[in-house]
């Protein structure tokens, strides 16, 4: 049977030459054929591909999908990939912490040199600016690490799960369990630069208490027995 053209992809129906193929693959029930296995050359857009067909074998035929055969897997993979966002975010939190931590520590260790520029002359706004400037830049020298190391990671994934297998003696992917050969990955950019802009965010939120600790220190208190 030659491929049909359905909503611009091309989709092929199997073809079967005699009663014996027919029942060795399972699609003749008595003498009723019982199950027509369509192949499409797009199959992330199998709904809008389906969609005629399924409104020509409506009340006749059961239409179903590989998306929807599989719809237990895909909810399983998208209650994970909630999971590792919400542990992704835990991990920036901790690095923000750390930043807010070295800030504060930094303030704390410099408070007479601070002093002294404000009494040199130096307003509370540069004071905060500085403070801000420094947090914001390790914040942005950390994501832009964290981008680098996670795209090298991503495009040496199956030789780092193949490394860990030979480490631990653990077969970590069985294509015959997962049906897959490789630990397969497909970069979102949205995703990618909602975590670049979140990590950007908590790193500035980061900054503004130790700034404003900065820019609130009194000078002649802290110059007082000097």
């Amino acid at each position: 049977m030659e491929p049909v053209v359905v909503s611009g992809s091309t989709v092929s129906l199997a073809t079967l030459h005699n009663a014996s193929e027919v029942r060795r693959k399972g699609v003749l029930i008595g003498d009723t054929v019982g199950m027509i296995e369509v192949k499409t050359t797009d199959a992330d857009r199998v709904e809008e591909i389906m969609a005629p067909i399924e409104r020509e074998l409506r009340g006749t035929a059961v239409v179903n999908s590989w998306k929807t055969i599989n719809s237990t897997l895909f909810e399983a993979l998208q209650v994970e990939r909630v999971a590792m966002f919400v542990v992704l975010s835990i991990i920036v939190l901790v690095a923000v912490f750390n930043i807010l931590s070295s800030l504060i520590m930094l303030v704390r260790a410099k408070t007479r040199d601070i002093a002294i520029l404000r009494t040199m002359g130096a307003s509370r706004n540069s004071m905060l600016r500085i403070f801000m400037t420094v947090g914001v830049t390790i914040g942005a020298l950390g994501t832009a690490a964290g981008l680098a190391l996670g795209f090298v990671f991503l495009f040496f994934r199956q030789s780092v799960v193949n490394a860990i297998q030979f480490v631990t003696g653990q077969n970590l992917w069985d294509p015959s369990i997962r049906f897959l050969t490789e630990l397969p990955s497909k970069t979102n950019p949205f995703e990618v630069l909602a975590i670049v802009v979140m990590a950007m965010a908590f790193s500035f939120l980061a900054t503004l208490y130790p700034a404003f600790k900065a820019a609130s220190t009194d000078p002649v208190q802290v110059l007082r027995y000097e």
